[in-house]
Parts: C-alpha cells; sequence; structure tokens
C-alpha cells in the first residue's frame, strides 16, 4: 500500500510540473510556423517531412551539400518523432512545435523524477523541478543570457526552442536526467529491465543532439565521481550499458559519422581551439571539488548536482565571463547548468529549511506559492509574444521553395540562409547548402560556398556553382526579405539570366548548365588538384568539357535517395563525372557487372563505364561497411536486451516460486 501512495505522488508530482509548462507554452502545441524565420528549426522540419516520405530508404540524403549519407543530416530521434506525426496527415510545422512542446513541458518532471531517485527526497526533487520549470540561474550569472531571454525571470529554455530553434537540444535535455535517473535505479536494483532501460535513455540523448551527448558524458563523470571509493566497483557494469547504449545507435552515430563531425565541429565553432591552461585548472579545481565534497560527507545526490553543476558552468561561464574554451560552443552549455543549479539548490537549502519553525516555513510556501504563480503568469504571457504564429504563404522562404518545386523540379540549387533553410520543409529541390554545417562530407564545400557567400567575383562564383551541380543560384539584393543577408557583395549575380523575381530576392540561373548532374569527360579533364576558393584555374579544364558539345551527352535519373540510372552513348576512353559528394558507400554497375568508382579532387564521384555504345551506369548507396555492420548490430542488440529482460522475470518467478515452497 504504502509503495503504491509512492507511485502515485510520485506521478502527481510530474504530471503538475507537466501542466504547468506546458500552460506556460500552450500557444506552442497549435503553431504551425511562428514569426521566427531565422530559426534553425527550419530544417528540423525539413527533415521531418523528409524522413515521412522515406521512411524505406533512409541511407543517402540528397538534398543538402551535394548529397551526404543520411545519418550525417543530424541525430535523428527528434525527427522520427516528427516524422511519425507528420505521417499521420498533420503539417511538417505543425508537428515539430507539438512534439517539441511536450518534450518542453515534459523535461520539468523529468528532473524531478532523477532528483527524487537520487535523493529519496520526493518534496526537494520536486522544488528541483519546479525551480527548473521557471527560473534560468543563466539569467542571473550572464548579462547577455538576461537580455537575451527578455530579463531575470524571462522562459530562457523556451526562448533556445522557439526563437533560436533548439528542439534537438532540449529533447536531449530530457532524455539525460531519465539517463541518470535509469542509471542510478540500474545500479541499485541490477535486475535486466532496469538496465535496458537505462541503456535506452543513454542511446536516446546522443540520438537526440551531440552537444547532449556531450552533457551526458559530464553527468556520468559527475555520477561516478560523487560515488566515490564505490565508483570504481560500478565502472564495469557502467562501460557494459555504455556498449550496449552505442551498439543500439550504432547505425546513426558511426565511426565515420563521428569522424565528419569532428572534423567540422571546430569549423563551424569559429575555428574552436580548447586553451590547455584553463583546461587544466578546471581539472584542478574538479579534484579539489570531488575531495572537498567527500571530506564534508557531502549527501550523494548534493555530490552529484556540485559536480554536474560545476562542470556545467566552468564551460558555459568560461567562456562568457573569461573567453576561455573547453568545447566547442561552450556557451549553449548554460541550458544543462541551468538544470544542474537548479537541482542543487533545493538539496543544499533543504536541511536549513527542515530547521525553521512551521509557521515560518509555511509563510515562506505561501510566498514561494505566489512568486511561482506570478512567474509562470509572466512567462506566459512572454510566450505568447514569442509564439505568434505567421501566414508561412506570404514568405519568402515559402514563396521560392515552391517556385523552385515548380518550375526547377530536381535541379540543384544554391540557396542562402533562411531561404536554404527552410527550403526542403516546403519542397524537395536539392542544394549545395544545407541546414547542419557540421554534417559536411565534402571537405573542399565549406570554402566553396564561402567563396560564393563573401567573393565579389561573379564568375568565380559561377564556376563554383557550375562545377558542383547547380542549375541556380538564389540571390538577393539589400532589399532581400531573407533574414541573415550573407552575401558580402549581394549584387554580384546581376547580369545573369533571370529566371524569377520577387521583390529584392530573385532566381538566376547557372549559365551553361546542361541539366544533368552527370557528364562524359576524358581522364585528363578532370580536375588534377583541388582548386583554392579565390582561384579557379584548375577548374576549367573540367568546366571547359562540361561545355563541350563533342563529348556524349549523360543523363541521370534518380530511382530512389540512394540509387541513380546513368545513360549515355560512350566510348572506352569516356569517364562518368557524376556532380554528386563521393562517400566510399557508393558503387556502380553495368549489366550487374561493378565498375570502378571514385572521387575526384572536387570530392564528386567519377566512374569508370568501361563502354562502348550505349551505355545504362546503375549507382547505388548502401553505406559501406558500417551500414551492413549496424543493419544487423542494432536489432540484434535490442532483441537480446529483450531476451535478457523475460530471462529475468522467468527467473525470478522461479526464485519466488522456490522460498515459497
Amino acid at each position: 500500500m504504502r509503495s503504491r501512495t509512492s507511485w502515485v505522488s510520485t506521478f502527481l508530482g510530474a504530471l503538475g510540473l507537466f501542466a504547468l509548462n506546458a500552460f506556460i507554452t500552450s500557444r506552442l502545441f497549435l503553431v504551425d510556423y511562428t514569426t521566427w524565420m531565422g530559426s534553425i528549426e527550419a530544417a528540423y522540419v525539413g527533415l521531418a517531412r523528409y524522413i515521412a516520405r522515406h521512411w524505406s530508404d533512409l541511407t543517402w540524403f540528397p538534398l543538402w551539400y551535394g548529397g551526404i549519407p543520411y545519418p550525417d543530416t543530424y541525430p535523428p530521434l527528434l525527427h522520427w518523432i516528427d516524422a511519425l506525426v507528420v505521417s499521420s496527415g498533420v503539417s511538417p510545422g505543425l508537428a515539430y512545435h507539438f512534439v517539441t512542446a511536450t518534450l518542453y513541458a515534459a523535461a520539468p518532471a523529468a528532473v524531478f523524477w532523477m532528483a527524487w531517485r537520487l535523493s529519496g527526497n520526493r518534496a526537494a526533487a520536486w522544488c528541483a523541478g519546479l525551480l527548473y520549470s521557471l527560473i534560468s540561474a543563466s539569467c542571473f550569472l550572464v548579462k547577455e543570457v538576461r537580455a537575451d531571454a527578455g530579463g531575470w525571470f524571462g522562459p530562457r529554455r523556451l526562448g533556445t526552442l522557439v526563437v533560436y530553434g533548439e528542439g534537438p537540444h532540449l529533447t536531449s535535455l530530457l532524455f539525460l536526467p531519465l539517463a541518470i535517473g535509469l542509471l542510478h535505479v540500474a545500479l541499485q536494483k541490477r535486475k535486466p529491465a532496469w538496465y535496458v532501460l537505462a541503456a535506452l535513455a543513454i542511446a536516446a540523448v546522443p540520438l537526440s543532439n551531440w552537444l547532449g551527448a556531450m552533457a551526458l558524458a559530464m553527468a556520468i563523470a559527475a555520477y561516478l565521481l560523487s560515488l566515490g571509493r564505490a565508483g570504481a566497483s560500478v565502472c564495469p557494469r557502467l562501460a557494459a550499458l555504455g556498449l550496449f547504449a552505442y551498439a543500439v545507435a550504432f547505425p546513426w552515430l558511426g565511426p565515420s559519422t563521428i569522424a565528419v563531425i569532428r572534423a567540422n565541429a571546430p569549423r563551424v565553432a569559429n575555428n574552436f581551439q580548447a586553451s590547455r591552461l584553463f583546461t587544466a585548472a578546471v581539472f584542478l579545481v574538479l579534484l579539489l571539488a570531488v575531495y572537498l565534497l567527500a571530506r564534508f560527507q557531502i549527501a550523494f545526490a548534493t555530490r552529484f548536482a556540485a559536480l554536474f553543476g560545476y562542470l556545467t558552468a566552468a564551460t558555459a561561464l568560461g567562456r562568457y565571463w573569461f573567453r576561455q574554451s573547453l568545447v566547442p560552443q561552450p556557451e549553449r552549455y548554460h541550458l544543462e547548468m541551468d538544470m544542474a543549479l537548479s537541482i542543487l539548490v533545493p538539496l543544499v537549502l533543504w536541511p536549513l529549511l527542515t530547521r525553521i519553525p512551521f509557521r515560518a516555513r509555511t509563510v515562506l510556501a505561501c510566498a514561494a506559492a505566489i512568486g511561482a504563480v506570478a512567474i509562470a503568469l509572466h512567462q506566459r504571457r512572454h510566450a505568447f509574444e514569442i509564439e505568434k504564429p505567421i501566414d508561412i504563404r506570404t514568405t519568402i522562404e515559402y514563396q521560392t521553395a515552391r517556385w523552385l518545386d515548380v518550375n526547377l523540379p530536381g535541379r540543384r540549387v544554391f540557396a542562402p540562409g533562411t531561404i536554404g533553410f527552410w527550403l526542403n520543409a516546403f519542397g524537395d529541390s536539392p542544394m549545395l547548402t544545407g541546414g547542419f554545417d557540421n554534417g559536411i562530407l565534402n571537405p573542399f564545400l565549406p570554402d566553396a560556398i564561402f567563396q560564393i557567400y563573401a567573393g565579389d567575383r561573379q564568375d568565380l562564383a559561377v564556376a563554383f556553382l557550375k562545377a558542383y551541380g547547380c542549375a541556380a543560384v538564389v540571390g538577393g539584393d539589400r532589399e532581400s526579405r531573407e533574414v541573415y543577408h550573407p552575401y558580402a557583395h549581394p549584387g554580384k549575380f546581376h547580369g545573369l539570366p533571370e529566371l524569377w523575381r520577387n521583390g529584392g530576392d530573385a532566381i538566376y540561373a547557372v549559365p551553361g548548365q546542361s541539366g544533368s548532374l552527370a557528364h562524359a569527360v576524358r581522364a585528363a579533364d578532370l580536375v588534377q588538384r583541388t582548386p583554392v576558393a579565390y582561384n579557379d584555374a584548375a577548374l576549367q579544364p573540367y568546366l571547359a568539357a562540361l561545355g563541350d558539345a563533342s563529348l556524349p551527352a549523360a543523363s541521370l535519373t534518380w530511382r530512389s535517395p540512394g540509387a541513380a540510372t546513368v545513360a549515355a552513348d560512350l566510348r572506352p576512353e569516356h569517364l562518368l563525372s557524376v556532380q554528386i559528394a563521393w562517400a566510399a558507400g557508393w558503387h556502380a554497375s553495368v549489366a550487374s557487372e561493378p565498375r570502378r568508382a571514385w572521387g575526384d579532387k572536387l570530392n564528386q564521384m567519377v566512374v569508370e563505364p568501361r563502354c562502348n555504345g550505349p551505355c545504362t551506369v546503375e549507382l547505388t548507396y548502401d553505406g559501406g561497411w558500417e551500414h551492413r555492420i549496424a543493419r544487423w548490430l542494432s536489432p540484434l542488440v535490442l532483441m537480446a536486451g529483450g531476451l535478457w529482460i523475460v530471462w529475468g522475470i522467468v527467473w525470478q518467478r522461479r526464485s519466488d516460486s522456490t522460498r515459497t515452497n
């Protein structure tokens, strides 16, 4: 009976926190699109729309950066959830907002549950969930955050979701406390079901967001250090859980995807370099904190919150206060810092509060309740303002996407800024830009994109656009309605054939494009050295071949996202230059016989057909050895986990029966 009462109390506490946060952000549950067109949520909406249409073929993603492996698009968990909702007939924008609003409201309940499991103090844990719902410590500690959030009591977490599109990050902030809570329960109870649930929660964090994965590593480190000497004894089990979790996530977080993220992360983070002196100082202070917490016999849950708070604060405040970086984009970890400090404060204050006379505690509780209501109402008004809906059909992003879909279907384009972010939320146009620069496979492409944005030469920009298969480029004058205005010289494309104009925005044709991504060339026509972004001399033989009427025409037809057919009348000396980013998982065949395929100096595909006459080349992408392993490993591990749970239940029942008899 006591156990049932405890379960009901916990459930009602979590439900109350969910209801409070849902009340604050209630408008977001019903909004298709908000006025924040500069939000990166655009890319996530586009991914969900794409997934809902291609559940059966998520190996290659042809719409961004000249093509990338699907796992490189973004950790997929949130987009899968959104896509499931989209598949039921809901618009992609509404699906994204409904799902993220739900996850936003659920995160404080997860914090409450974790704090309760770690501390055993349900009341203090509920206060932690309430504090996390209403107060952002970063607003008090960082003036830039306070100004951006709208004041001392602004809804910082909600602002990052709506204004900046941090849906995946906030998704990881739901699963992170669940992972730590389930890990703690699993290590205590030592039952298969809890171990499997803990591993799945651990896997869910990096499957939601890369920043969340780093924060999870900090949280697990804080957890182990909080255990003191007992931490060493749980390391083998924790390592096994980590391997199980990685095996589950392997298809989408494989070594090649991690390598791509590692290669791009420093550049995306403004050429990040960690400060060795600052890192060493943070590590030494961490050791001192671990010693002092153990020396004064601080309770386990308080130790964890303090150490997790320290690691996240050193990361975020180190950047805000001292301009020092431990990891790429360190300032974004202030959301994890807010979580940790929201847990720490009630756990530290609770022993003090229990010593206060009952009447004084009652007064304090009433004052806190009144303050909480006032803050909740303030945040709801703020949320109502930032969640204002927009008629998406009036935006240049929507209008451009629809025009391209109708008039240049399937043709690759260069789409700048927010037009590129939103392009695949409303249409299926492939582009040379994309929505997640950390996932760019082609290492030269960022330099080419930078030149197109920053350079002042039209001929150089056109050379790169043509070399990478773009049929059109979306330009913008100073009156452009696009949000970011990334072109340093917005009039650079004037004089090119203008296909469409909408006020200060226009679409220009790239001269000399054949309309195909496949071209017959000779070996000498291929780019012989990787060109530098400010000089197109290395491109000229290749560009000349693309316009050589004496070479046979080649047509490329997509059969599916990861399969295409190239048809041409070729001679033995001809090669096929295919303007798709090269990856080792691509294979070519003619009449079911394999043909050699490789990447050129532009990191695009080259095929040696060895044909003499009409020729059909089949191109398929299977993800390489990683995908073949993952196709079996992840399902087998999940199946093994299920069988282990069943075996644990059967063994427990037999043990109970034996003891009864």
